[in-house]
């Protein structure tokens, strides 16, 4: 009974048992990673919103408007390492770095996409005024407001498609942004091996 582990293990069977364990946990950990993240990213996401739709419908100018996007890019990186480590307790203290990406990026793509359409739906039925508004008010700041009433005056014909593009865009730069922190939190928190 002594030498049946030690037969067992020289014949390879706990070392394909740990294979199987292994391909388990990685096809059920973007189903675990989506089970998730997606609660907290639709949250933060309606958080998000309701941020940026206050401070468009108050008229809070420039300052405080662009403040806002601070507020939160800082709530963003917070929420992401709270995943990430959140993620690698629930794994057992287990995680890798491709999960950490994972986490951070679907949790800034969710924020991102829906961002970008509350802000879409605002601009294009609600007040199309308001980002040349305030864009111009921020440049007037610094001297630049005739220049860049100029320009948007030059492009108004393109704002259809410009604001169409600008989903994508703002998708894209949500993206690179998890990838950023996921790649440095990730980094940080992942097991060695």
């Amino acid at each position: 009974m002594h030498f049946a582990p030690n037969i067992l293990y020289n014949k390879g069977y706990f070392c394909n048992l740990n294979f199987k364990i292994k391909d388990k946990l990685t096809d059920n950990s973007s189903n675990s990673i989506k089970k998730f993240v997606l609660p907290i990213a639709l949250l933060f996401s309606l958080g998000r919103i309701i941020l940026d739709i206050i401070s468009k419908l108050a008229q809070v100018g420039a300052k405080m408007y662009y403040a806002t996007f601070l507020i939160a890019f800082v709530l963003e990186v917070l929420a992401i390492i709270y995943l990430i480590a959140g993620y690698k307790k629930r794994q057992g203290n287990l995680i890798n770095l491709r999960e950490a990406l994972v986490v951070g990026v679907m949790f800034m793509v969710i924020v991102g996409s829906l961002f970008a359409i509350e802000s879409y739906i605002y601009d294009t039925f609600i007040d199309g005024e308001f980002q040349k508004n305030v864009a111009i008010e921020w440049a007037n700041l610094y001297g630049k407001g005739e220049d860049v009433e100029k320009m948007m005056n030059d492009g108004s014909g393109t704002q259809k498609t410009n604001a169409i593009f600008s989903i994508f865009t703002s998708i894209i730069k949500f993206s690179v942004i998890g990838i950023l922190i996921s790649f440095i939190v990730g980094s940080i928190l992942r097991n060695k091996k």
